[in-house]
């Protein structure tokens, strides 16, 4: 590619006859957000990535997809939040039932302080993606930023 083109790389794309295209290369980056919203409407379940001239040495410009996209390594929000609650308010109760013991038991003390922070940094990241597709649905329908 040279300099000012973009590519969009599909994923989960199944072309005719079993042909996938891997990347369609367009003129300018209208030309491909264009595209690769009509597609992702055409099929819920694929993800287009947009990259400029470097194509994939650096980060996606644009990451468009399809409501019914699952990815490979994602966590699904569900076990995000429910284990984020789990975790944490489980190890909660246990190192305050270790307290309320002055701490004569140590084990639920132990348990529960390691089961803490996994749970803490699963709930923090599930509120980071809820506020971020917040964001984005706002700047998407021309609302404000906060």
């Amino acid at each position: 590619m040279t300099l000012g083109e973009y590519a969009v790389h599909y994923s989960s794309f199944e072309g005719l006859s079993n042909v996938t295209p891997y990347c369609t290369v367009f003129g300018d980056l209208k030309e491909a957000e264009e595209n690769a919203r009509e597609q992702v409407a055409r099929r819920p379940d694929l993800r287009c990535t947009i990259y400029d001239h470097q194509g994939l040495v650096g980060a996606p410009l644009r990451d468009i997809r399809g409501s019914e996209f699952k990815g490979d390594s994602d966590i699904s929000p569900r076990l995000r939040r429910w284990g984020g609650l789990i975790l944490f308010f489980g190890g909660l109760v246990l190192v305050v039932i270790d307290w309320s013991v002055d701490f004569r038991l140590t084990w639920p003390g132990t348990v529960g302080g390691r089961m803490l922070i996994p749970g803490l940094i699963l709930l923090l990241t599930d509120v980071v993606f809820v506020v971020n597709a917040r964001l984005a649905r706002r700047r998407a329908t021309g609302g404000e930023t906060l």
